[in-house]
């Protein structure tokens, strides 16, 4: 069985190595390219700093001097899920302060309306395609520390793609989404000719915000349970290979 991933190039490798070592061929198709930014930081006057993602963690970094990476330790920090956390602490070597039981923007916020104090003030790093759901609700600046473009050869690829699945069968094709924007910039190069090849694919969702999006397109996709990361989506696909 062939597992199409539409991550960006440089955070598709864990992934693939996952499928590779349970037996099955990953085929890599970009559908978002990463490019962090060069800011200016100040952390000064923020209380907390919130990531909704690892390349929030990732882009901050880069433009942190040292003795602001000293300071990151004086603000409480909220991520949103497992995987943002272990990035989290790979990076800064501490635990952050908050991670919700659910791993989506919605519970984020929830979360953080629980423990942030009215007076406090939140910084999230994150990409100008960031949902609002946060930015909205709190007193939070955005600060854009990477964007998310799409590759110029995406059209190209999905083409070699629908020769692929001509040749092979649908029914032998997984595709798996990990973000709604993945889900967008995959099926808006897709001709009605792939549109209907693509019926016969199981379709795989991180989450219900990316569910949402793929489903948009006309797919009924499935999603992990509880668990919408990587490793949730690795033990679904191993489910429905049983």
């Amino acid at each position: 069985m062939k597992v199409l991933i539409t991550r960006p190039k440089q955070k598709a490798k864990y992934f693939s190595d996952l499928l590779e070592k349970n037996g099955f061929e990953p085929l890599i198709l970009p559908t978002l390219e990463l490019s962090f930014k060069n800011v200016e930081v100040s952390l000064d006057g923020y209380d907390w700093i919130v990531f909704t993602s690892p390349r929030g963690i990732e882009g901050l970094f880069r433009n942190l001097t040292d003795s602001q990476k000293k300071q990151i330790k004086d603000k409480k920090i909220g991520v949103i899920g497992v995987e943002t956390a272990k990035e989290f602490k790979k990076i800064f070597n501490f635990e952050p302060d908050l991670v919700p039981n659910s791993f989506t923007a919605e519970n984020l916020l929830e979360a953080l309306k629980k423990v942030v104090k009215p007076d406090e003030k939140i910084l999230i790093p994150t990409t100008p395609a960031t949902r609002d759901v946060l930015v909205k609700n709190l007193n939070a600046d955005l600060l854009f520390v990477y964007t998310s473009g799409e590759p110029e050869d995406i059209y190209e690829k999905l083409n070699d793609l629908k020769e692929l699945l001509k040749d092979t069968g649908s029914e032998n094709l997984m595709l798996t989404f990990t973000s709604g924007l993945t889900a967008k910039n995959f099926f808006k190069h897709a001709d009605n000719e792939l549109m209907d090849l693509f019926k016969k694919c199981t379709i795989v969702s991180i989450g219900p915000i990316t569910k949402e999006n793929v489903d948009k397109f006309g797919f009924d996709s499935i999603m992990p349970e509880k668990t919408y990361t990587i490793d949730g989506m690795m033990d679904l696909i191993l489910d429905l290979k049983k």
